[in-house]
């Protein structure tokens, strides 16, 4: 019996431990959500691959060597009947160099390194991107979370708001109309509270999928992001350093490089070569010893256009990406520029509603006060009781807007809190 008590005890603290909940700070979900994201490891995988492209690429500018070996067994036969078989081995190193293919190597240099710069980028929109939804889904917790406790709150403000009308109703000091209105107002907190707690359970929701977290995980994150006034931007560097603007760069430098190519066949090509070998009639051969040296020098004179229209294409190509890329800036300035207003005015808007908010807290104790006093009436006490609670309501939005704002205006320059 005390065996299986012990037993029964190690089960319970195991299912205890099992089912903890998971306490994090902010920082701490930062590096979770970067640890398990999938998106984060493919781009990382994705700019390991163009860095490979890369040093493929470069291989062109170093001599080709190779050796082989053949064997070869042959047989004749003269007109009398004669027969014979012979053997013959042979066995040659071979180096071949290209010296000048009209520029076409240093071209697709240009253009590996312009993957590489678009993979570099694309992981940086990645993180932002990240970010944002890290920073939106922690917003979206604590909201839901200060709803819920406030929802409490005001649940319990309504209840004793309704037993003292019911008081003054029964000392035939208040009207039945009150009464029912105080009703109201505490089923309609009633709906709230449910509603908060609802929105509580999508915001874990939403905060899993982000943290990549198992399904139905105790999680609480437990302290928030800091969020500080924006400094006065300048626009110019900050346009140059978001990813989006670096990949039209780097596609505009892929066209320019693809010009280049283009043109290399206008231009001859030079290749040297090399050969060292021996011929025998056995294993090893080592009977006949040869070498060779030469240079090949080519130039196309006509290809039915095919050069001339492939560089006309890539010369559009690249005013194609330029226009984009002056496009593309002026799209970057515009969302920049409204990213830091949208941050800037939430920033103050919290102020102004925490000012509001206190103002709101004094004046409910003082027409409560005169309410219970006989010096107030239902109406007055009634309409400041409500935008205590509207004001209360409002600075908890303004909160998370805030921190979504800056979330918003960090994914707008492609930083964030993901180093």
């Amino acid at each position: 019996m005390v065996r299986k008590s012990h037993l029964l005890v190690l089960t319970l603290s195991f299912s205890s431990a099992l089912f903890a909940e998971q306490k994090l700070t902010f920082e701490d979900s930062i590096a979770l959500a970067v640890k398990s994201n999938l998106e984060v490891q493919a781009s990382y995988e994705a700019l390991k691959a163009s860095q490979a492209d890369k040093k493929s690429t470069r291989s062109a500018f170093f001599p080709k060597v190779s050796a082989s070996l053949s064997y070869e067994k042959a047989n004749s036969e003269t007109k009398s009947g004669a027969s014979s078989t012979t053997d013959a081995y042979s066995g040659s190193l071979n180096l071949t160099q290209n010296l000048f293919n009209g520029f076409q190597d240093s071209a697709s240099l240009k253009i590996a390194d312009s993957k590489i710069q678009i993979e570099e980028a694309n992981l940086q929109e990645t993180k932002s991107q990240i970010s944002y939804d890290l920073k939106n889904a922690v917003a979206n917790y604590f909201y839901a979370k200060d709803s819920l406790s406030l929802s409490r709150d005001i649940k319990k403000r309504r209840e004793d708001n309704l037993r003292m009308v019911e008081l003054r109703f029964e000392n035939g000091r208040e009207n039945k109309g009150s009464v029912l209105l105080s009703k109201a107002y505490l089923e309609q907190a009633k709906l709230d509270l449910f509603k908060a707690e609802n929105a509580m359970a999508t915001s874990l929701i939403y905060l899993r999928r982000v943290l990549n977290l198992p399904e139905n995980e105790p999680v609480e994150i437990t302290t928030t992001p800091a969020v500080d006034d924006p400094a006065l931007p300048n626009y110019d560097a900050l346009i140059e350093s978001t990813p989006t603007a670096k990949k039209f760069k780097a596609t505009l430098a892929s066209a320019s490089a693809t010009l280049d190519s283009s043109k290399s066949g206008f231009y001859p090509d030079l290749n040297v070569s090399a050969s060292v070998g021996k011929t025998g009639d056995s294993f090893f051969p080592d009977d006949n010893k040869r070498w060779a040296a030469g240079a090949t020098l080519s130039w196309s004179l006509f290809d039915g256009g095919k050069d001339f229209y492939s560089t006309y294409s890539a010369s559009y190509q690249v005013k194609a990406a330029e226009k984009r890329l002056e496009n593309q800036n002026m799209e970057l300035r515009r969302v920049l520029s409204q990213s830091y207003t949208s941050f800037k005015e939430a920033n103050q808007t919290v102020k102004v509603s925490f000012a509001f908010l206190e103002a709101a807290k004094v004046r409910a104790d003082i027409s409560r006060s005169k309410y219970n006093n006989g010096l107030s009436n239902f109406d007055d006490w009634d309409l400041i009781e409500n935008d205590l609670i509207t004001k209360q309501k409002d600075y908890t939005l303004q909160i998370r807007n805030r921190l979504q704002a800056s979330a918003a205006w960090e994914q707008a320059q492609g930083t964030g809190v993901i180093p």
